[in-house]
């Protein structure tokens, strides 16, 4: 017999063993993550509202500013002011966003403390952030624009 005939058993019998890794099988492949840049701070450039019963077109807000920091743990911050009747409005929220290619979702708690969940698109291109967020009723729909800071 030779020592071919005599290894071939034992190989055979590694390579069926089950918790005996193959190299290929001992490296964990990583799951899909989302490049390092989108995390962070953005900056407000501006914001439209698209309500169907008023106008077909997106009406601009005046006195857009603030800050979008979306952090790496699914949480974020929203600290977004316009300018309407007279003075400067704040809209702040703190909740947790979800994404995955191409659609994003943010849940924040409403002014009862129950979860409200907004859901939309979003693109980011060279540090610009566009997220459009579905409205009510359906058709209606909010754009924001933003930059990385």
């Amino acid at each position: 017999m030779n020592m071919y005939s005599r290894l071939l058993p034992v190989l055979l019998l590694l390579l069926l063993l089950p918790g005996f890794p193959l190299p290929a099988q001992s490296r964990q492949q990583p799951g899909p993550v989302a490049p390092t840049s989108f995390f962070g701070t953005y900056a407000y450039l501006a914001y439209s509202i698209l309500d169907q019963g008023t106008s077909p077109e997106p009406l601009p807000a005046q006195g857009v500013g603030g800050t979008l920091l979306l952090r790496p743990d699914g949480t974020y911050q929203k600290r977004l002011t316009l300018t309407a009747n007279g003075g400067p409005m704040r809209f702040d929220q703190d909740g947790r966003f979800t994404f995955t290619p191409g659609r994003i979702s943010f849940t924040y708690p409403d002014k009862s403390g129950r979860p409200r969940t907004d859901e939309g698109t979003f693109q980011l291109s060279k540090g610009r952030l566009t997220i459009t967020l579905a409205g009510f009723p359906a058709g209606n729909q909010s754009t924001y624009t933003l930059r990385h800071q």
